[in-house]
């Protein structure tokens, strides 16, 4: 065999090499974890791509640190961490988020700190549920919360949520493509402010086994400038080695 044979073996070769990587899938949870559309796994990590308009962006990391204790509770929570990279109009350049699973729902808790004990304090009395456990196309709920309390326990919200599940199918987004993506399009209300209008709506896009990939949040308010934000995963791994996934 001649060299320029070698050659041009050699050549396919490292191409081949390159489409498979080109075309690998996106990493996914693995064991039960795998099954869910919003997985609870120690040590996962995703990076995603935040923007607030068309010349102001930046960079969200999102790690989940575990479950932890919840002082005066006897159940735990899941806690996230976020981080941006730069700050935004609106948005802390870092923060804690909690999950709980209660009445089917996955729901979320946006208030609350953790001690160097590891001990969580929450300032909200319940969580929004944003997601069910088993979602369905078609799944319709809604919520009411108290998002934050007030000395005394009278910091009760009058504002609610309605949310709805529809299928998508695939969707791609800079970290790859991923199949089996459902959308929660939901709208946050406050009937005080307007009765027929309300105060946010979002698409939040899931992916099975690997979580929130895709996510836009519309202002309706008209008191900020930001109108509409919008966030893509750019980045996602499960190999931070921390722990089991969450039982549902």
């Amino acid at each position: 065999m001649g060299a320029m044979t070698l050659r041009w073996i050699a050549a396919l070769a490292l191409g081949a090499a390159a489409v498979g990587c080109a075309f690998a899938p996106p990493p996914h949870a693995s064991g039960a974890a795998g099954r869910e559309y919003f997985p609870l796994l120690p040590g996962a990590h995703w990076v995603y791509e935040l923007h607030t308009g068309p010349f102001s962006h930046t960079t969200l990391d999102v790690t989940a640190r575990g479950e932890r204790p919840v002082r005066g509770s006897p159940t735990g929570i899941f806690v996230f961490e976020e981080r941006t990279a730069d700050e935004l109009y609106g948005l802390d350049p870092s923060g804690l988020v909690g999950y709980r699973v209660a009445d089917g729902y996955l729901t979320r808790v946006p208030a609350l700190e953790m001690g160097t004990d590891g001990v969580v304090r929450i300032f909200g009395r319940d969580g929004i549920g944003m997601l069910p456990l088993e979602p369905q196309p078609g799944q319709r709920w809604a919520d009411q919360v108290a998002v934050f309390d007030a000395p005394g326990g009278t910091g009760q919200s009058k504002q609610s949520w309605t949310a709805t599940v529809e299928s998508v199918g695939s969707m791609h987004v800079p970290a790859g493509t991923f199949d089996d993506v459902i959308v929660v399009r939901s709208e946050q209300w406050d009937r005080e402010w307007r009765e027929t209008e309300p105060l946010h709506s979002y698409e939040d896009y899931y992916a099975r086994g690997v979580g929130l990939i895709r996510s836009v949040a519309h202002n309706h308010t008209r008191f900020l400038p930001i109108a509409e934000m919008e966030q893509e995963l750019v980045e996602v791994s499960f190999d931070g080695g921390e722990g089991a996934a969450v039982a549902r």
